[in-house]
């Protein structure tokens, strides 16, 4: 479980760093930011739909015990 609030705390750290360079950096040197925030607008949606898959296929048939999805 630690891998994946470390992986989501990066995630949110390089968001936040995009979203503060973007706001300080003139437009001329927005070019490198571009391809990396690109990425992110195309990995949203596909993590959503892997997401919503993951839970209508296994989280629907658990037992009373087992209340997570794994």
């Amino acid at each position: 479980m630690v891998k994946g609030r470390a992986f989501t705390a990066v995630i949110v750290v390089i968001a936040l760093i995009m979203a503060i360079a973007v706001n300080l950096l003139p437009p001329e040197k927005l070019a490198v930011l571009v391809p990396v925030s690109r990425f992110f607008e195309v990995m949203i949606p596909i993590l959503g739909v892997g997401a919503l898959l993951k839970y209508l296929c296994c989280c629907r048939h658990h037992d009373d015990e087992n209340k997570s999805c794994r």
